[in-house]
C-alpha cells in the first residue's frame, strides 16, 4: 500500500512539473487580462536579438577583437528582442468594428532559473513606447506585427558584470547564469477598454565572444 502511494505521489509530482514548465512559456501566458473585453484575442511571442542576429545569449564583457594598432573592440550595446503580436477576433462576425489596440507601456521582470538561484538579481525595467496593432475587421484570419523591444539594457549588463566579479554571487563557467524575462504589455483599444498581455522567454547572461 505504501509503495503504491509513493508511486502515485511521484507520478503527481512529475505531472505537476511538466505543467508548470509549460505554463506561460509563450503566447497566452498566465497574467494576460482584459483582452477578451476588446473582442480581440492577442498573443505575443518574444525572441532575443543582438547586432542583427537572433540570440538569447547576453554578453556582459566587451572583448578586444584585434590589438591593432589601433585596437578594435567588439560592439557592446543593449541586447534587444523582437516581439511578434498576433491578433484574431473572438467573434468572426462582430456587430461593432473591432478597435485598434494601442500599447503604451511594457515592463520586463528578470527571474533567476532553478540552476542559477545564487545569481545576481537584475532590476525590473519599465518602458514607455507606443505600439499600434490593427486587428482583423471580420472573419477567422489574423494580423501580425513584429516590433523591436528591449531585453536587457547596457547599464543592467554592466551591473551584472560587476556583481559576478565581486564574488558575492554564484555563476557557472564564463560567469554564465540563466534567467527568464517576463514581459507585460499594457494598453487600451480605441474605445478605452484596458488590457494587458504577458509573455516570457529564457535567456543566458555571461561572457560571450562577439568579435
Amino acid at each position: 500500500m505504501k509503495k503504491r502511494f509513493f508511486l502515485l505521489f511521484l507520478l503527481y509530482i512529475l505531472v505537476m512539473s511538466v505543467a508548470l514548465y509549460g505554463c506561460g512559456s509563450g503566447a497566452g501566458a498566465p497574467g494576460s487580462k482584459g483582452i477578451e473585453d476588446t473582442g480581440v484575442q492577442l498573443s505575443a511571442v518574444v525572441n532575443g536579438v543582438y547586432l542583427g542576429a537572433s540570440t538569447n545569449s547576453v554578453d556582459v564583457f566587451q572583448d578586444l577583437c584585434d590589438p591593432g594598432p589601433p585596437p578594435k573592440y567588439e560592439v557592446f550595446t543593449d541586447h534587444q528582442a523582437e516581439v511578434t503580436f498576433t491578433a484574431s477576433l473572438i467573434n468572426p462576425n462582430p456587430t461593432i468594428k473591432p478597435g485598434t489596440l494601442y500599447i503604451d507601456k511594457y515592463t520586463i521582470e528578470y527571474k533567476r532559473s532553478n540552476d542559477s538561484l545564487g545569481a545576481p538579481p537584475i532590476e525590473k525595467d519599465t518602458r514607455f513606447e507606443t505600439i499600434i496593432i490593427s486587428p482583423p475587421l471580420s472573419g477567422n484570419g489574423t494580423t501580425s506585427l513584429i516590433w523591436t523591444i528591449a531585453l536587457i539594457d547596457l547599464p543592467r549588463k554592466e551591473k551584472y558584470g560587476d556583481d559576478v566579479l565581486s564574488g558575492r554571487y554564484d555563476s557557472h563557467l564564463a560567469y554564465i547564469n540563466n534567467y527568464t524575462a517576463i514581459f507585460t504589455f499594457y494598453g487600451k483599444n480605441e474605445y478605452g477598454e484596458a488590457f494587458t498581455v504577458k509573455t516570457q522567454m529564457n535567456f543566458q547572461i555571461g561572457w560571450f565572444d562577439n568579435c
